[in-house]
Parts: structure tokens; C-alpha cells; sequence
């Protein structure tokens, strides 16, 4: 299948590049900036908030996986970051549109519920956290990937090309998870870090997932036959911490609701939907003896 990936030289659009290159896909990367990618895969540069530009690089394409974005709240004022990518976002669903792209997979995120980049500290109204609760932002990243989800649908009503959107949480290589879930353990005694700043893990609710699985999943959506315009969250199965979900949540949340059942290190948010509909699980999982010695 010839699929388009954008944000190649990011972290996930880099490991998504290499994996759908691994199992035989054509790949054409794309980002604004120029780096290393797949062995044999030359990025293509441009501005993707240039509808011409995203017009483009389109011939062709059967499938898109959108990953090209600012990753997280990183201007006081709350414009770059939305302006940005919803732009983008809404260029890349244009230029696919008309194309006919058969599928868009593109990267939501789990931070679009309010609770990880929120300033003020905000709980869920319930844990497990699935599609149905609110989104109860108050910053422009969480507000850009709302109105991206909202852009895909209408894109959908307009031209019947499918989109599916995944609400990944912290997204990285173990040793990285690892490095964030020590922070967070000792983050009492450690100074200030401006790429982890306190709280940070217990306000994502402690999940990951590795960016294999996010790989994974993705080419499992653009192979897939679905239909439709719809967003699924996916994350590991179990926090990156080794303390008891239940008593995480009446330390630092303990106002949100506990439905259903959370044992040992269940992780608050549900990809039951995701796994259902798609037949993935995920299954790079943190080892357990390895965040006790944290």
C-alpha cells in the first residue's frame, strides 16, 4: 500500500515510517523539516499548512497516517501551538479528501480530555476513562486535537473518506517511559525539569504506550475496512507506576468516580473500543520488577 506519514522525522512519525517500511508498504515522508528516516526513504520538506503544498504530495496516496504536529501546550499565549495544528490538520484533510484517499489515520491524543497539560489540577470525572467522557480543557493543544476530531468528520460527511483518530497517551521507547515513571516516583527530591514538570505523570493518569504498538496499530487502521469518522483511545494496559491504580487515584485524584473494577496496576483510561473494533492489543509492556527498582 502506498501511504503517505507525516511529521516522518518525529518520534512516532520516524518509528511509523520504519515499521510500515518493514512490512513491505511504499512510504512517502513528509515534514518541514529534513532527517533521518527509513534506510531508502528521502523526506519530502514543506509546510503542511500549505494547502498546495499538502495537494502535492497526495498522487497517488491510498492511505494517510497524520502525525505532524506540536506536541504539547508550548507557547503562554495559546496560538502558535493551535494555529499550528489545526491548520495543518485541516490542510492534510483537505488535500486527502480530494485525492480520494481511501483512509486517514491521524494522531489525537489522550491529553485532549483536560487533565494532563491543564494548569489548574484536573481530575477525571471517572476512571476508567473511555470515549464518552467530557473533554474539559483549558488550554490550545487539548482544544486543537477537539476541533482536528471535528474536522474529520465533517470531512467524512462531505466526502465519505474514512478517519480514524487515536488518543495515544505518553508515547515512547521504554527507556524513556522508565526515565518519566523515575521522575515521577522521586520527583520530591529531584529540582525542577522543564521537559518533566512535577505532577505531570499523575495528571496523564500514569499511562504510556510504546511506540511500537503505536506503530502497529496505525498500519492495522489504514489496512482495515472500516467506514466512518471516529476517535478510540489507546494505551498499555498498566501504568508506569508500581503503586496500586485504586490507591493512585485516592491520593491524587480521589474526587473522581471508580467504576468497575481497576486491579493491581490497571491503567484509568479504556481502549476497550479500540481493541474491539480493530483486534489490536498492545504489547510492548513495561516490566514490572524493573519500576519497582526505580
Amino acid at each position: 500500500m502506498k501511504i503517505l506519514v507525516t511529521g516522518a522525522t518525529g518520534l512516532l512519525g520516524n518509528a511509523t515510517a520504519e515499521y510500515l517500511v518493514s512490512k513491505g508498504h511504499e512510504v512517502v515522508a513528509v515534514d518541514r523539516v529534513d532527517g533521518v528516516v527509513a534506510p531508502n526513504l528521502t523526506v519530502i520538506v514543506g509546510d503542511l499548512t500549505n494547502l498546495d503544498f499538502c495537494d502535492s504530495v497526495m498522487s497517488g496516496i491510498e492511505a494517510v497516517i497524520h502525525l505532524a504536529a506540536i506536541p504539547n501546550p508550548t507557547d503562554k499565549r495559546q496560538h502558535e501551538v493551535f494555529s499550528n495544528n489545526v491548520v495543518s490538520s485541516f490542510a492534510v484533510f483537505s488535500a486527502a479528501a480530494h485525492a480520494g484517499v481511501r483512509i486517514v489515520a491521524y494522531a489525537s491524543s489522550l491529553s485532549a480530555y483536560g487533565f494532563a497539560y491543564s494548569e489548574s489540577w484536573t481530575s477525571p470525572k471517572y476512571v476508567p476513562v473511555d470515549e464518552e467522557h467530557p473533554l474539559v480543557y483549558e488550554e490550545s493543544y487539548a482544544l486543537s486535537k477537539e476541533v482536528n476530531e471535528l474536522s474529520a468528520r465533517m470531512w467524512f460527511s462531505r466526502t465519505g473518506i474514512s478517519f480514524v483518530g487515536m488518543r495515544f497517551p505518553w508515547t515512547n521507547l521504554p527507556d524513556k517511559t522508565y526515565e518519566l515513571a523515575s521522575r515521577a516516583k522521586n520527583e520530591d527530591t529531584l529540582p525542577p525539569h522543564p521537559r518533566f514538570p512535577k505532577g505531570i505523570a499523575a495528571k496523564a493518569l500514569w499511562c504510556y504506550l510504546d511506540l511500537r504498538d503505536a506503530a502497529a496499530a496505525l498500519e492495522v487502521i489504514v489496512m482495515s475496512d472500516f467506514k466512518g469518522s471516529d476517535t478510540f483511545n489507546l494505551a498499555a494496559p498498566d501504568t508506569m507506576s508500581d503503586e496500586p491504580t485504586v490507591e493512585l487515584m485516592k491520593k491524587f485524584h480521589p474526587k473522581s468516580e471508580i467504576r468497575g473494577e481497576l486491579p493491581g496496576n490497571a491503567a484509568p483510561y479504556s481502549s476497550e473500543r479500540f481493541i474491539k473494533r480493530f483486534g489490536y492489543t498492545p504489547k510492548y509492556l513495561l516490566d514490572r520488577e524493573e519500576l519497582k527498582k526505580l
